[in-house]
């Protein structure tokens, strides 16, 4: 223990799950970083599905940890920071949909990190609301590049890519992201009450 905080396991630390986390995380920011071309989405999509099967092969191997689950959150939020970062400097995405899935996923950290600290012995897994919320903005960031992809190629196919994408920003920051915050911030408030 260091300052309050316990250190974890190495056995904690080297797992495969971690292990498919840091493969998964590189995939993203590398990918991201081509984001209009069609190896930087392969790259990018190759990453988030790593993200989806990291916690899958913790469970089936039983390597789940709550060292695992810290590091599957942060390199969820750090691949999502990368995308946005990327599709932002590479004009590839709406600003203003990539500010609103930056706030969202800015509300769930803080809440979740407010409920961690204030030491909650309930669950701190990400709720269902923000698991689809998750899906969906990864779907709406995968359209954006697609459609930048088309940009120049076929106009009509840019355009459909388009849509999907508001679609899914709408559908994963409006219904699911702001029932998934309301979650996230209720637990963290519930915590401050108790204390």
């Amino acid at each position: 223990m260091i300052n309050g905080v316990a250190t974890p396991k190495l056995s904690d630390v080297l797992t495969v799950p971690n292990a498919i986390s840091a493969v998964g995380l590189a995939l993203t920011v590398h990918g991201s970083r081509r984001a209009d071309t069609g190896w930087g989405i392969t790259e990018t999509v190759a990453g988030r599905l790593l993200d989806l099967l990291d916690g899958k092969v913790a469970r089936m191997l039983d390597q789940s940890s709550e060292f695992g689950a810290g590091i599957d959150a942060a390199f969820d939020k750090a691949g999502v920071l990368a995308i946005g970062i990327n599709e932002w400097r590479g004009g590839i995405a709406p600003k203003p949909a990539l500010l609103v899935i930056a706030a969202q996923n800015a509300v769930n950290l803080v809440a979740t990190a407010v409920a961690k600290r204030l030491g909650g012995q309930e669950d701190l897994a990400p709720v269902v609301a923000g698991k689809a919320a998750m899906a969906y903005q990864n779907g709406a960031l995968g359209a954006y590049a697609v459609s930048a992809l088309f940009r120049r190629r076929n106009r009509a196919v840019s355009v459909i890519f388009r849509v999907i994408g508001d679609a899914d920003t709408v559908i994963g920051t409006g219904w699911f992201g702001v029932k998934a915050s309301r979650q996230y911030v209720s637990r963290a408030l519930r915590l401050a009450r108790a204390r």
